[in-house]
């Protein structure tokens, strides 16, 4: 086999930026922070709002839209009867938000797979998602998606890249498929006859509102494991995978763990 270079270099940048939500564990910090931008007249709020977005703007896309997610998260912190423009809760929103180059430190592990689109291509022409880890300060890692084509001539198109970072929105209530679950479980060790039975009461394609409703209603507390949020590192999202926290509720009634809970229940 022959093995010729494509030219193409994967070259980690710093000004590719992520806006974040940037929340202190301590809350009488995130209570003060509020205060203070409730002293705002209404006038200086719409003057520091429009500052921001000159000085941020050209970095991001839509920044009021992740301002106003980041504000939903504090709200519960907002004095009850305070005056709340929609100024206000973006400025409030961008109090709790931070930047975050996440190719500072390296960008490597390049993987492919075939894209799902494939119109509009020359034949022998194959289109490809390319999968990337970035590393930014603080050791972390995000995954990045890039696409291109591998032309029939065996050179390779990478389609070009925009400047602009956008964060997933987390979907809470996402379906998934019970083939790519079931050997989710399997690479995890958590086939057993407990995941077994689970499985058995849902449909080839099932949402985690319904996974969560076959869990049985004598295994309540370890179903509140499902949902319960991993601890959130300051300034550092919480984890937006739900398998996660499945994981965590498998383990804990399978195996061992499982046997050991009914020898400790003195009803058994």
């Amino acid at each position: 086999m022959k093995i010729h270079p494509t030219g193409i270099h994967f070259q980690p940048d710093n000004k590719r930026v992520v806006v974040r939500s940037f929340i202190p564990s301590d809350l009488l910090r995130v209570e003060n922070a509020i205060l203070r931008a409730l002293t705002l007249t209404e006038a200086e709020t719409e003057q520091q709002l429009a500052l921001l977005q000159i000085d941020f703007g050209g970095r991001h896309i839509d920044l009021a839209k992740s301002w106003r997610r980041h504000f939903e998260k504090v709200r519960l912190h907002v004095p009850a009867g305070a005056p709340l423009s929609e100024a206000r809760q973006l400025f409030i929103g961008a109090l709790f938000s931070g930047e975050y180059a996440l190719e500072s430190a390296a960008l490597f592990n390049p993987s492919m797979v075939p894209h799902p689109d494939q119109t509009g291509l020359n034949p022998g022409d194959l289109r490809f998602i390319l999968s990337l880890r970035a590393t930014g300060e603080g050791h972390i890692s995000s995954i990045e998606f890039r696409a291109g084509i591998i032309h029939s001539d065996y050179s390779i198109e990478m389609e070009a890249l925009t400047s602009f970072v956008t964060l997933p929105e987390r979907n809470p209530n996402p379906t998934f498929h019970k083939a790519t679950f079931l050997h989710k479980l399997n690479e995890m060790g958590l086939e057993n006859d407990w995941s077994a039975a689970l499985m058995g009461r849902l449909e080839k394609r099932f949402t985690l509102e319904q996974l969560a409703q076959a869990v049985p209603d004598t295994l309540a507390q370890q179903q509140h494991i499902i949902f319960d949020p991993i601890p959130r590192v300051d300034g550092i999202e919480a984890s937006a995978d739900p398998l996660l926290e499945l994981r965590a509720a498998v383990y804990l009634i399978s195996g061992k763990q499982r046997r050991a809970a009914k020898a400790e229940d003195p009803g058994h």
